[in-house]
């Protein structure tokens, strides 16, 4: 089983235009966006990589979708595990 990540990405001061090209780059490298939840994007690995090698994939695909979009300015989070990321459960009053 490999590691998976998520990660609470912002792009403070960018454009719409702009966030979306972001977005459609890491779509193309296999980011997955969890529904309903602006920032948050979840990645899988499989179990041939270590967790440096995926921190660095992680951290690759960004810089390639800030160059691509022209976003200035990335602010993230990141929390890599081998349990699946569990995802929004929505409660009720």
């Amino acid at each position: 089983m490999g590691y998976k990540a998520l990660v609470i990405l912002e792009l403070p001061n960018a454009s719409e235009e702009q966030k979306n090209i972001f977005h459609t780059v890491l779509l193309k490298e296999l980011w997955f966006k969890i529904q309903n939840l602006n920032t948050a994007w979840e990645i899988a690995f499989n179990q041939n990589w270590s967790r440096g090698s995926a921190i660095e994939a992680i951290e690759s695909d960004l810089k390639k979708a800030q160059e691509i979009s022209g976003v200035e300015q990335i602010q993230y989070a990141l929390q890599l595990d081998i349990q699946l990321v569990v995802k929004s459960c929505q409660t009720q009053p």
